[in-house]
């Protein structure tokens, strides 16, 4: 069974509401067989407070074992850092809760053997 592990930018916990390069937290939630598990909330020190065109090195290492985030909104070259980082990016708004089984609704993550 495969675990994807997945990063919201909520200050909340419940609603996406941050954007990537201001994010103060990041909650992060596993997907496996059809469940879903709050694994924590990880603090981060945002560089940005508005448009920025790097300096994303610390939100990588805070997010190097995510297979996805979702964020309120980011800039093209930060979805790059994180695209080439291997970490798929996805602007959305809403509640996680209702985000979380639409992904799992989709099999998000999940992939067929061959």
């Amino acid at each position: 069974m495969r675990t994807t592990r997945i990063a919201f930018a909520s200050s909340n916990n419940a609603y996406i509401d941050e954007h990537f390069g201001s994010a103060d937290y990041f909650q992060i939630y596993d997907l496996a067989g059809g469940e879903v598990t709050y694994v924590e909330e990880r603090r981060a020190n945002p560089l940005c407070k508005g448009h920025c065109e790097g300096g994303f090195d610390e939100v990588t290492r805070l997010l190097k074992d995510v297979d996805a985030v979702f964020v309120l909104k980011i800039g093209e070259s930060a979805a790059y850092h994180m695209i080439r980082q291997g970490i798929r990016v996805f602007e959305a708004h809403g509640f996680i809760d209702k985000i979380v089984s639409e992904l799992l609704d989709e099999h998000f993550g999940q992939r067929e053997a061959v």
